[in-house]
């Protein structure tokens, strides 16, 4: 891969992808390169789902600035990407009189941070907006402004429009180092060959350090925290209507309840600092804390009622501040890096950063023909019978339910491969085939056998995700007739 960009993003989480269709509206040759097998980083796959305010960060704070900034961005970028998002406000409660006092200065923060229509509840007002919560509780704080969002949709839907919109987008290449000369960027070294460029942006998450000491940046470190979850089924009779948060501790905001867009509750995080940037495992511990925590809030809360449990690793730094900056002595190097909450600052951020690299020499001419709107692939199981129907009839292939669990047809899988899926878990972040109870204990057979034929490779090179994922080594029986 020997190519010529005026800007190189590297990483495809939450905010690289922002970043990257951000630029598309402009008269640029963009690379975004991403070095897993499919976009959406790593942190940004393994987010909560909310889309935060801002209310609670320290004010003056860039992550806090842009937090507040954002969030109502999200009503129309949602619109006009295609994505699902729900404005269903988040109650953080009190447990005490302590809690209490906590939750009336984080009232004034908010008005701080410019977030006026909090409000302080009392315990009858909390228990009728959320009648499941326990009768223990003795307040809270309602912030109407809080969201949740599909988390994959977001970041695919990023990364389409932006390809839309001429950017080149490269999976599975890693980018290894900076060419730099002169004190100036000449290019980004990756995997697959060199990329020339006199404009890099490091949005690489976790790895963001190790890309920056390529260029001789090391004045900060980033450590992984993981975050373990429970993730429960749809349409329990326990269900809060709005996410409900804890009064935080010092690492974290705590173990939520966070009803996703799909009907489902998750629960957690955890907030473990660890070494491992690689270390994705989930702890019988980690996820007892995450049960015992969230049961002081809603008793009814019961761990059979669990699909799965997941972990992600959000990045932390150090110095523990969020960074969007230049670097002297490194001209056309820009950094984006130190935030757990890419997800619900990402197109603020991607604004600010755009306009960093203005005034560092990036010349910005408008495209006249930018096309903001992305439609994402039709599902069958949101579409009416009359509707369903319709789609049966233009394509027969809608009929054929692959994942009954989410009601996942055979079409959709095709339009999936279409954009770009390679492997199972592409499938499963696009459709939520595999998502349901079963866990795709009966369509993953099926996808896999898609994949093979779609993509004109043996089933035993289907990935579940990375290379070395492969689910099959050979067939084990003949079929009757055939040769041995």
């Amino acid at each position: 891969m020997n190519t010529t960009a005026d800007v190189v993003v590297v990483g495809a989480g939450a905010i690289g992808s922002a970043i990257a269709r951000e630029l598309s509206k402009y008269q640029l040759d963009v690379v975004l390169l991403e070095k897993n097998e499919d976009i959406g980083g790593n942190a940004s796959k393994a987010n909560g789902g909310s889309v935060i305010c801002g209310y609670d960060y320290q004010p003056g704070s860039l992550d806090g600035l842009l937090g507040v900034a954002a969030n109502p961005m999200f009503d129309q970028l949602t619109k006009d990407l295609d994505v699902d998002f729900k404005r269903i406000g988040l109650i953080q409660v009190a447990m005490n009189e302590e809690d209490m006092k906590f939750l009336k200065d984080a009232r004034q923060n908010a008005i701080a941070n410019g977030v006026f229509d909090t409000e302080l509840l009392t315990k009858e007002e909390v228990l009728k907006m959320e009648p499941t919560l326990s009768s223990n509780i003795v307040g809270g704080l309602y912030v109407p402004r809080q969201a949740i969002v599909d988390v994959f949709e977001l970041v695919i839907a990023y990364v389409e429009n932006a390809r839309d919109n001429g950017v080149k987008v490269y999976t599975g290449t890693k980018a290894k180092g900076i060419h730099k000369e002169d004190g100036k960027v000449q290019g980004v070294y990756t995997d697959q060959g060199e990329i020339k460029t006199k404009f890099v942006v490091n949005a690489g998450g976790l790895f963001a350090d190790e890309f920056a000491k390529t260029a001789g940046i090391s004045d900060f470190e980033n450590y992984p925290r993981k975050g373990e979850f429970y993730l429960l089924d749809k349409n329990l009779p326990y269900s809060p209507k709005r996410i409900i948060a804890p009064v935080p501790n010092a690492l974290s905001r705590g173990k939520l309840l966070t009803p996703t867009v799909h009907g489902n509750i998750l629960l957690g995080p955890t907030a473990d600092n660890i070494q491992d940037k690689t270390d994705t495992s989930t702890t019988f511990e980690g996820l007892e804390v995450v049960l015992k925590e969230v049961r002081e809030k809603v008793p009814a809360i019961n761990p059979r009622d669990s699909v799965t449990q997941f972990s992600g690793l959000r990045p932390k730094r150090t110095p523990d501040e969020m960074v969007i900056r230049t670097v002297d002595g490194v001209y056309g190097y820009v950094e984006a890096n130190g935030t757990s909450a890419g997800i619900s600052i990402s197109p603020a951020a991607a604004i600010y950063v755009v306009n960093v690299m203005e005034k560092a020499g990036l010349q910005l001419v408008r495209k006249q023909d930018f096309n903001p709107i992305r439609k994402g692939i039709k599902m069958f199981r949101d579409a009416t019978p009359e509707e369903q129907d319709e789609l049966i009839k233009k394509d027969p292939r809608y009929a054929n339910i692959i994942c009954r669990c989410e009601t996942v047809s055979e079409a959709e899988i095709l339009e999936a491969i279409r954009r770009g899926a390679r492997s199972v878990d592409a499938i499963k972040r696009r459709l939520r085939a595999g998502m349901g109870r079963c866990q795709g204990g009966f369509c993953s057979p099926r996808v896999i056998e898609i994949l093979s034929r779609e993509l004109n490779i043996p089933p035993e090179e289907v990935r579940k995700n990375e290379p070395g994922s492969e689910f099959l080594i050979g067939e084990n029986k003949k079929s009757v007739g055939e040769e041995e």
